[in-house]
């Protein structure tokens, strides 16, 4: 059985930004049949290195892959650690590629990897992509809209959401 602690989005940010300057890992991402949009991301940590054989081309590039290698060590998820940020209601979201995740440098963001942002190209097509909208005056349908984004290693997932999400730490029990 697990045992779950709220947190809210901005604090768990802080809390993965003050561990270290490693972005989380994305360890699952579901979206049930009553759009319930929930990502689980675990905290990045640094593994036991691992030498591999290195063939011997000669003497001095086998010894100096050696010394650059034994200082290597892999970020990996932190397999006893896990984060559920869970949307109950979504107007959008999108999943990309880290590799293929392009930054605006105009959007205005609050956050290293759980970021909030107040300007966003997506949330200015809102209105283009889906039945929300704004109203002539100000407010909006289905209520005042968020971008949520959460940047991990592998993965760029944006929401945008007019209720904040639910946060909690997974434990075992």
């Amino acid at each position: 059985m697990r045992d779950m602690e709220e947190l809210t989005f901005e604090s768990l940010d802080t809390m993965l930004a003050s561990e270290g300057a490693r972005a989380p890992f994305m360890a699952s991402l579901r979206d049930g049949p009553d759009n319930r949009l929930t990502v689980t991301v675990a905290p990045a940590v640094t593994g036991e290195a691992d030498l591999p054989e290195i063939a011997e081309a000669d003497g001095k590039t086998g010894e100096a892959l050696r010394e650059i290698l034994s200082r290597c060590r892999p970020i990996e998820p932190d397999g006893e650690r896990l984060f559920e940020i869970c949307f109950e209601d979504y107007i959008l979201y999108e999943v990309r590629s880290d590799s293929y995740a392009a930054w605006d440098g105009a959007e205005i963001r609050h956050g290293r990897w759980l970021c909030t942002l107040e300007k966003s190209a997506l949330l200015d097509d809102v209105e283009k992509t889906t039945n929300a909208f704004r109203f002539s005056d100000g407010t909006f349908y289905p209520g005042p809209w968020r971008h949520y984004g959460i940047y991990t290693q592998n993965h760029a997932v944006d929401v945008i959401a007019h209720v904040p999400p639910v946060v909690r730490e997974i434990k075992e029990s």
